[in-house]
């Protein structure tokens, strides 16, 4: 497994020590969570007929819930945690996804899926009007498991995959140990052409694309949990390492016979540790502290070579995250309960790129950086339950910051963010309900934004920028749920936003030359309609099968700082989607499911000298599950199996776009080669 030196000794010390740990107490941890009628209990019975192999199967049949993973992008833990829940804490890790962890849950191992709404006492929603909790059963178990198998690609390519898994619990005490391995074939993967033509719509240049992208990424996690002063001790830790390699051959058709040969290796080395203690004081007060510690390597290299010309760009990236977080919960009484937070971030990235033509090395804003944040923010909220149907939730949060950056663009600034919200849920009866919402929320800034970056392949350069803001967004959200039948429901929401200070791309000027950079562009606005919904077709004579959706409809409008005329945000997809049926078949110990997305998905960059839009044709996934006996489960998957499109246009012109004439059309059309994935697993 690809997991360097540097960041495998942490974990060893918790394999070595943790298991030697378990004491063989016989006191059970407290529930946490109170059960009231705000909470929808779903107990191991319901899904029984299913005969769900994991945690994560099971959330998936649970009606009107969509999965919000935690955002590891987002620096700090208050805007980035999800919306699942499991004994009744969140995870500590942002970089771990849902459902992977969920996945490491044997089914045999879940008391029950608790579906919380907004009003129960006890409980911090984050904002969202749903949450899932996963409660895990106390008894003595131990449980590993054993998979591997095969994935390849139509095109050749080729790699195994495979994981370990090791589970023991007892008494309120849990060891969970993971070791995976998992390979990738990108969606750049691909063989095209590339057509270049001129304003008239004239062939100029016709090239052969042929570009492949391959992904491994390995992983060692470890957690350990157990009863401490009353309450519940989390701790967690964590090395990552993904391997990326690209090699792209661009081979002229016309006369010209011109070639150019690319490739780009990318190494990604992370490591992460945190701690989390929950505990509840007589059944009304509750108590959440956590702290994480994040740190990440990434080291990119990238070489072009096109007739003669020679091109290298490098990239050596350091970055490190830590968090402390406080959260008190009070229940005054059942109609009234109030909550406060205390949260304090430490970020740092330091960054060095090097862009060298034909050996001469290009000044690149942005291209020496070293960026510290300093991030505070306290929260006070209330919820109150005026009536048994409506529901009054409201909050303050205060952010304060301060950003120091130096090297190449030396720049210090202090920001200061209130973040008010407001909102109000209505009962209308026991099928319908509503929910409104205004608040003020406030982007979170990429670092990776501040530093230069390129791709050699694309003739692409991007400068950083020092001064680059967060935006900030008056959000208003409506949305109606409703359930249909037994296990049916859908939601509809309607989200609109105005934006200020919004972030898009800018000009900026050297006095050697001009790049493109991530910048702030003014005010703008969007509106965002969302639906899911989750049927079962029972009714219609196939039993066992279930149809759900998650789809989203945006339109977004701020003004071109290059053109001054109306255009939507950067990178923002007006369309978003996926749809999945999925059928159970106990009695044949077989269960499979069909997901189609990117349904008609594009989007469209501009940058101060071109537009450039993307499109990507619809994508499909299916799989099939056969649970050979009760320790034996065979997986067959296959993706886009035929090849899926992609097609990118380039309008390039002379300069400016406001007053310079277009220059040339570039269209660059692929297919990327479909996948098929074989795996067993063993239950020991």
């Amino acid at each position: 497994m690809p997991i360097s030196p540097r960041a495998t000794c942490l974990l060893l010390m918790m394999l070595i020590v943790a298991p030697l740990s378990i004491p063989p107490v016989h006191a059970q941890t407290p529930r946490l969570v109170p059960t009231s009628q705000d909470v929808s209990t779903y107990r191991a019975t319901y899904f029984a007929e299913s005969a769900p192999t994991s945690a994560w199967d099971m959330l998936a049949r649970v009606p009107g819930f969509v999965v919000v993973e935690a955002d590891a992008d987002v620096r700090g833990y208050a805007s980035a945690r999800g919306n699942v829940l499991i004994d009744d804490a969140r995870p500590t890790s942002k970089h771990e996804d849902i459902k992977s962890l969920l996945e490491r849950i044997p089914s045999a191992a879940v008391d029950r899926v608790e579906l919380i709404r907004g009003g129960v006492t006890g409980i911090d929603m984050a904002g969202y009007a749903v949450l899932a909790n996963i409660v895990r059963r106390h008894e003595a178990t131990t449980d590993a498991a054993v998979e591997g198998g095969m994935m390849a690609g139509v095109d050749g390519w080729h790699s195994p995959l495979g994981q370990l898994e090791y589970a023991r619990r007892r008494d309120g005490h849990a060891l969970d140990l993971a070791m995976k391995f998992q390979p990738e074939l990108d969606d750049d993967t691909g063989r095209g052409t590339i057509r270049t033509t001129a304003p008239d719509g004239s062939l100029t240049e016709q090239s052969r694309l042929d570009t492949r992208t391959t992904k491994n990424k390995g992983e060692l996690s470890s957690s350990w949990r157990q009863p401490l002063a009353g309450g519940q001790l989390t701790l967690n830790a964590a090395v990552r390492n993904e391997r990326d390699h690209t090699s792209t051959g661009i081979t002229g058709l016309t006369m010209d016979n011109s070639q150019q040969v690319v490739r780009e290796d990318a190494i990604t080395d992370e490591a992460e540790l945190g701690a989390r203690f929950v505990r509840q004081f007589s059944g009304s007060t509750r108590i959440e502290a956590m702290a994480t510690g994040h740190r990440g390597w990434l080291d990119v290299s990238q070489h072009s070579l096109e007739n003669g010309d020679e091109e290298a760009f490098d990239e050596r990236t350091r970055t490190g995250e830590s968090i402390g977080r406080v959260d008190l919960t009070h229940a005054w009484s059942d109609m009234l309960s109030f909550t406060g937070s205390l949260e304090g971030a430490f970020n740092v990235l330091q960054s060095q790129n090097h862009l060298l033509q034909d050996g001469a090395a290009v000044f690149l804003p942005g291209s020496d950086v070293r960026i510290e944040e300093r991030r505070m923010e306290a929260a006070i909220g209330m919820t109150w339950k005026p009536g048994e149907h409506w529901l009054l939730d409201a909050g303050l949060r205060l952010e304060k910051s301060a950003i120091e950056q130096t090297g190449d663009s030396p720049l210090s600034r202090r920001f200061t963010y209130p973040k008010p919200r407001v909102a109000m849920q209505w009962d209308v009866d026991p099928r319908n309900q509503l929910r409104l919402s205004l608040s003020r929320e406030v982007g979170q800034l990429d670092f990776a934004d501040f530093v230069a970056s390129a791709s050699l392949d694309s003739d692409l350069v991007s400068a950083g920028n020092a001064e680059l803001e967060p935006d900030k967004t008056w959000r208003a959200i409506a949305a109606w749920e409703h359930q249909l039948w037994d296990s049916a429901a859908f939601t509809v929401s309607w989200t609109h936003d105005r934006i200020s200070d919004a972030v898009d791309r800018v000009l900026v000027v050297t006095p050697d030359d001009v790049f493109d950079a991530p910048g702030n562009i003014g005010n703008g606005r969007r509106d965002t309609l969302a639906l899911e919904f989750s049927l079962p077709l029972d009714s219609l004579g196939f039993d066992g099968a279930r149809l759900s959706s998650s789809m989203l409809w945006r339109k977004s409008r701020v003004t071109d700082p290059v053109t001054h005329r109306s255009r939507p945000i950067t990178e923002e997809k007006p369309v978003d989607g996926n749809l999945t049926l999925t059928r159970d078949l106990p009695a044949m110990r077989l269960h499979w499911s069909l997901e189609l997305d990117h349904f008609a998905e594009r989007k469209n960059t501009y940058r101060y000298d071109e537009i450039k839009r993307k499109w990507q044709a619809l994508g499909w996934t299916l799989s099939v599950e056969h649970d050979i006996d009760t320790n034996w489960r065979l997986r067959a998957q296959v993706t886009d199996l035929f090849g899926r499109r992609f097609v990118e246009t380039r309008e390039k012109y002379d300069g400016s776009r406001a007053d310079m004439p277009l220059d040339e059309m570039e269209r660059r059309d692929r297919r990327s080669p479909g996948y098929v994935s074989l795996t067993i697993r063993r239950r020991l």
